[in-house]
């Protein structure tokens, strides 16, 4: 009887035992699982922000752990509840409580969890803003691991680091090692999509075509594999493969999956007909384009794109970009493409008025009128090749013009950019009529000509006199303004002039001669606006 009551204990020990080791198996299974569907919905989430449902799953994942943790403390599972709970926090960006776990970990006797401890508090340390100590234990950690599943993970945070820090050959390095190392889909996928960013940004469009292809070939991001067909039509674009890009927005306009960039496959098949000179037929689609997709950054872009046509020969036409621009900006959407139009709507609306005033106003200065149009394509818009007629015109037509040597100089430095001959005709012009002005020193310097600049070596010997014969510099730089009163020397030896009368000699109205001049002459320059305010304080006393 006794043995058979003991065989029935030693039966009920094992058993609870057996459940007692399920209970918390089960637990930390559920921990895992909760983690699990959160990382499946922030890899689909790639590029944008963190789903509200992947951090309600990880705060299950840090709720089961700690379970594992109060309640069975002294489970196999322990380390591995910590680790969890640990990366949770990170992704739920709650630093400091990740910091915490990770830190009870690293005394552990287990060389896995040493690395995987010191692998998350760098990347804590980077997330703190501290990128450089974050590196420093990453490649150190490099040094002391023997995985190279770690070592793969590794290469990719220290290229995103430097990627973040704008060092894109150390980047490039890094993500390369990456990519080579690594035994892990998910990893492999974006360390490709990493560099095929990074050589899309710096316009190395082969390597980026190479490396979006291999992000299909490992992404389980549906997002992602969207993304990345875009950027590889894009990239055929603008490689000039025409034929590859059309075929691939074909296929994927006929695949359901790819339903949600339908507007985006449309826009780049418009963006192939201007690339093939079809402004026509491109202006007509994205009016049409625009018109599909109201409130959304696909209208905004085709506006814009329709805004940058009209400012630019043959369709020149200030107020159909001006109208287009508006209806941009208009929508209901937020997009980069306002930013850029914001800075383009003054100068627009400048443009209009000027060409408003030359067909209205018989009494304008059409020289001046003309500079302004000139400067504002050239200098606001990047047009230059519309811009170089308006200076021509004043260059053929008005050689009295005030504005004369700045559009002289203007067409030099357009025609010097493009690296075009006529650049010599209009430096030859500058150099000969106008040897003392700020133009040609620029030109001196700029070509590296032996000829001097009358007013700089002038302003150079007045400073270097005023220690030893005050009343002879005073004299050169009296000089300077009497030279060409347009120039920087001209501004600052004015303001020399005004202010050694000021503070110097206390003779008010001399100094105030020479404020008025520089105040007149230079209002907006560096010496303009102190003379200016020095007026107010002058007048007031």
């Amino acid at each position: 009887m006794i043995s058979e009551f003991n065989s029935k204990i030693i039966k009920y020990l094992c058993l609870l035992v057996f459940l007692q080791a399920c209970a918390y198996f089960n637990t930390f299974y559920n921990a895992e699982e909760h983690y699990s569907n959160a990382e499946k919905l922030r890899i689909q989430s790639l590029g944008s922000s963190l789903p509200a449902k992947a951090i309600q799953e990880y705060g299950k994942a840090i709720e089961k752990s700690d379970k594992v943790l109060s309640d069975y403390s002294d489970s196999d599972y322990v380390k591995d509840a910590m680790l969890l709970k640990g990366k949770s926090h990170f992704f739920r960006r709650e630093y400091d409580s990740a910091k915490e776990v990770f830190t009870q970990l690293q005394d552990s006797e287990e060389q896995f969890f040493v690395d995987e401890t010191r692998y998350w508090l760098a990347l804590c340390k980077w997330k703190d803003f501290k990128p450089q100590p974050a590196i420093n234990d990453l490649k150190n950690l490099l040094s002391d691991t023997d995985s190279v599943d770690l070592k793969s993970r590794i290469y990719l945070v220290l290229g995103e680091i430097y990627l973040a820090n704008e060092d894109s050959d150390n980047a490039f390095h890094f993500l390369n090692l990456g990519a080579e190392t690594s035994k892990d889909r998910l990893t492999r996928e974006q360390i490709y999509f990493q560099i095929a960013e990074l050589s899309y940004d710096k316009k190395i469009y082969e390597q980026a075509l190479d490396s979006y292809k291999k992000v299909l070939n490992n992404s389980v991001s549906i997002n992602r594999i969207r993304e990345s067909n875009l950027k590889i039509i894009q990239t055929y674009r603008l490689l000039g493969q025409i034929e590859q890009s059309k075929s691939r927005i074909e296929k994927l306009l006929l695949n359901d999956d790819f339903s949600s960039i339908k507007a985006d496959l449309r826009l780049e098949l418009i963006k192939i007909e201007l690339n093939q000179g079809n402004v026509a037929f491109a202006i007509e689609s994205l009016d049409i384009i625009a018109q599909d997709y109201v409130n959304t950054k696909i209208a905004i872009e085709a506006y814009y794109i329709l805004s940058t046509l009209y400012l630019e020969s043959p369709n020149l036409d200030f107020s159909k970009s001006s109208f287009f621009m508006n209806e941009a900006m208009k929508q209901n959407a937020n997009s980069s493409h306002k930013v850029l139009i914001s800075n383009k709507l003054d100068a627009v609306a400048n443009l209009i008025k000027l060409d408003q005033l030359l067909k209205e106003d018989d009494t304008v200065d059409k020289s001046d009128t003309f500079y302004r149009l000139g400067e504002i394509l050239a200098f606001d818009l990047g047009n230059l090749n519309d811009s170089i007629n308006y200076f021509e015109n004043i260059v053929n037509n008005f050689e009295e013009s005030s504005v004369f040597p700045s559009a002289t100089f203007a067409l030099y430095s357009i025609y010097n950019t493009q690296n075009n001959s006529r650049a010599s005709k209009y430096k030859d012009t500058i150099l000969s009529m106008y040897p003392d002005s700020d133009f040609a020193k620029f030109i001196i310097k700029d070509q590296n000509l032996n000829t001097s600049h009358k007013p700089s070596e002038m302003l150079l010997e007045a400073e270097s006199l005023w220690s030893k014969n005050s009343d002879e510099s005073l004299k050169i730089y009296r000089s300077i303004l009497n030279i060409d009163s347009s120039t920087e020397s001209s501004n600052i030896a004015a303001y020399f002039l005004g202010y050694y009368y000021d503070y110097e000699l206390s003779d008010s109205d001399s100094a105030i001669v020479y404020y008025q001049w520089l105040a007149s002459n230079h209002p907006d320059s560096k010496q303009g606006e102190l003379a200016q305010k020095r007026l107010e304080n002058l007048n007031v006393q």
